[in-house]
C-alpha cells in the first residue's frame, strides 16, 4: 500500500443535527470484590467511555440449576423464602459499582457455563427461586441495592451446541415462561428478553423461529431479542449490519414488530485460537462501532470491556481489553474513543466508506468531535471463500468441541481503498471567526495538542495532514480557545 495516496477528505456539517443510537453498552466484570480480587478496577475506563449499560453475564455468581456454592442459589434443598438461602453478595457490589458509574445493568438468568448445563428440574420453585432474585435486585428484598435493576435477560448461548445447555429447546421454552412470570409478579413495567443466541443467521433454529413461536403462541412478553456476533469467519465490520437485517425480517415476520434487538455480545474474535494485534483489534472496534450506529440494532454489548480473566472457564479470554493488570492497550483506547466520539448530538459526516475507513462526527455542549478509523482487513479475509461457513473447534477441558455458523455473504468491497491520511473539512462551527482548540488523540495512546488554530468568518475550520496508517484511529477534539 502506497503512503503517497491523496488524503481523503471528509466533510462534517455541525450544523446539521441528529442523534446517536444508545448502543455504548459492555459486558465484563466491574472489579475486585471480596473473594473475588483478581479482577481489575474497570470503571474508570467505563466511565471515560460513557459506557450506559452492563451485562451482568460475565460474573461470578449466576442461577444454577444444581448446586453450586457460588450460584445465586446455592443449594436447591434450602427454602427459597429465606433471604439466607441466596448468595448476593458479590454480584450485590457489581450491581452497586456500575450504577456508581453512571450505568444501568442487563441482569443475565443463566447457568455457570461450562460447569452447569442443564434444565430447572422443579420449573414451580426455579421460577420462586428467579422471583426472590428480581426482588431483591428490583424492589429491595434482603437488602437489596438502592438503585433497582429494570432490565432482565433469560438464557445465554442455548443453541451453542452442547456447552451452554444441554436440555431439549422446549425445556429451555419452559424455563422462559417461568422466568417471565416471575418477573411479572414483581413488577409488570420491568423489561424482558432474550434468549442470546450464538448463530443468528440458521434459519428454522429451534432457538430462533422455534422461541419465537413459543412466546407468541404463550403470549408472554419479549420485549427484546438477544443475539451475539463476532466476526473470525469473515472480519468484517459491515456482518452487523447483515445480520441484524435478517433477524429483523424474522421478528417482522413472526409478528414481533415492537421487540427490539439487542446485540448482547460483539467483538473482533471470539475462538480462542483466533489471534490478531491489539492495533488491528482497535481499530476494527472503532470501525465496528461507528458502522452500528446505522444498523437496525437498539442496543449493544461490547464483549469483553474487562482484562479477560474468566471466572468459569480458567484463562483469560482473547476478546479482552487491556493486560490483565488493567493497563491500556489499543483495544481499550479504541472503546474509550468510540465513547468519546459517541456523546451529545451526532453531525451529518461524509467522506467515509466500507472499505475500513470510516467516520462519525459529534457535539456534546461546546466540543466537536470527529472519529475516524482505517482498519484494513487481513489477506486471509479477502481470499474467495468456498462456502459461507465458519467451522471452529471450541477447548473445553480435554474436549474439543466442533461447531459451525453461517456467514453474511462475503463482501467484495471489504478490501481497503488505501487511503492513509485525511483532510477534515468542519462546516458550521459556531465560533466565527475565533480561536479553537485542536486535539488529536490516537489509538496508541498519543495525544497532539491542544494546537491553536482559527475558525473563518463563516464558521469553516479545516484540519489537515491526519495521519491513517493500517490499523489506527484517531479522534480530533474541537473547542473554543480559552
Amino acid at each position: 500500500m502506497s503512503h503517497l495516496s491523496p488524503p481523503r477528505t471528509l466533510v462534517v456539517d455541525a450544523a446539521d443535527e441528529g442523534v446517536f443510537r444508545p448502543l455504548n453498552g459492555v459486558g465484563g466484570v466491574p472489579g475486585p470484590v471480596a473473594g473475588h480480587p483478581q479482577f481489575p478496577d474497570m470503571t474508570p475506563l467505563w466511565r471515560e467511555a460513557g459506557v450506559t449499560v452492563v451485562r451482568s453475564f460475565d460474573w461470578v455468581s449466576r442461577l444454577d440449576t444444581r448446586n453450586n456454592p457460588t450460584s445465586l442459589f446455592p443449594d436447591w434443598s434450602a427454602d427459597v423464602d429465606d433471604p439466607a438461602s441466596y448468595n448476593f453478595a458479590a454480584t450485590d457490589q457489581w450491581v452497586e459499582a456500575v450504577h456508581a458509574a453512571g450505568a444501568e445493568v442487563m441482569f443475565t438468568i443463566a447457568s455457570s457455563i461450562p460447569q452447569n448445563k442443564l434444565p430447572a428440574e422443579d420449573l414451580e420453585a426455579y421460577g420462586r427461586v428467579v422471583e426472590h432474585i428480581v426482588r431483591h435486585y428490583s424492589r429491595g428484598w434482603a437488602d437489596g441495592p438502592t438503585k433497582p435493576v429494570r432490565l432482565y435477560e433469560f438464557g445465554d448461548q442455548p443453541d451453542f451446541g452442547p456447552l451452554h445447555f444441554a436440555g431439549r429447546p422446549e425445556e429451555f421454552f419452559a424455563m422462559y415462561r417461568a422466568f417471565c412470570e416471575a418477573v411479572q409478579r414483581v413488577d409488570e413495567t420491568l423489561t424482558v428478553g432474550g434468549p442470546a443466541i450464538a448463530f443468528p443467521l440458521e434459519a428454522d433454529s429451534p432457538y430462533r423461529e422455534g422461541f419465537l413461536r413459543f412466546v407468541r403462541e404463550n403470549d408472554l412478553p419479549l420485549h427484546f431479542f438477544s443475539f451475539l456476533w463476532f466476526t473470525d469467519g469473515s472480519r468484517d465490520p459491515l456482518d452487523y449490519r447483515y445480520v441484524s437485517e435478517r433477524l429483523r425480517e424474522v421478528l417482522d415476520r413472526y409478528g414481533f414488530t415492537e421487540t427490539e434487538l439487542t446485540l448482547c455480545y460483539w467483538n473482533y474474535l471470539a475462538v480462542p485460537s483466533s489471534s490478531a494485534p491489539p492495533a488491528e483489534k482497535g481499530a476494527f472496534q472503532v470501525a465496528t462501532a461507528i458502522h452500528l450506529q446505522d444498523t437496525v440494532i437498539d442496543h449493544a454489548f461490547f464483549f469483553r470491556a474487562d482484562s479477560g480473566i474468566d471466572p468459569h472457564y480458567g484463562f483469560v479470554d482473547p476478546g479482552g481489553v487491556g493486560d490483565v493488570e488493567g493497563r491500556p492497550d489499543e483495544r481499550s483506547r479504541a472503546l474509550s474513543l468510540a465513547g468519546r466520539a459517541m456523546r451529545g448530538r451526532r453531525l451529518a459526516a461524509r467522506g467515509g466508506d466500507e472499505s475500513g475507513l470510516a467516520c462519525i462526527a459529534g457535539r456534546e455542549d461546546a466540543v466537536v468531535r470527529v472519529l475516524v478509523s482505517n482498519y484494513v482487513a487481513p489477506d486471509s479475509a479477502l481470499a474467495p471463500r468456498d462456502e459461507d461457513r465458519f467451522t471452529f473447534r471450541i477447548p473445553i477441558g480435554e474436549q474439543r468441541i466442533e461447531l459451525g455458523l453461517t456467514l453474511p455473504p462475503q463482501r467484495p468491497g471489504l478490501a481497503s481503498a488505501g487511503a492513509t491520511s485525511a483532510r477534515i473539512e468542519i462546516h458550521g462551527l459556531p465560533w466565527n471567526d475565533a480561536d479553537v482548540a485542536v486535539t488529536r488523540t490516537t489509538l496508541d495512546g498519543g495525544v497532539h495538542g491542544p494546537v491553536r488554530a482559527r475558525v473563518s468568518a463563516s464558521g469553516n475550520l479545516v484540519v489537515d495532514d491526519v495521519d491513517l496508517p493500517p490499523q489506527s484511529a484517531v479522534l480530533v477534539e474541537v473547542r473554543a480557545a480559552g
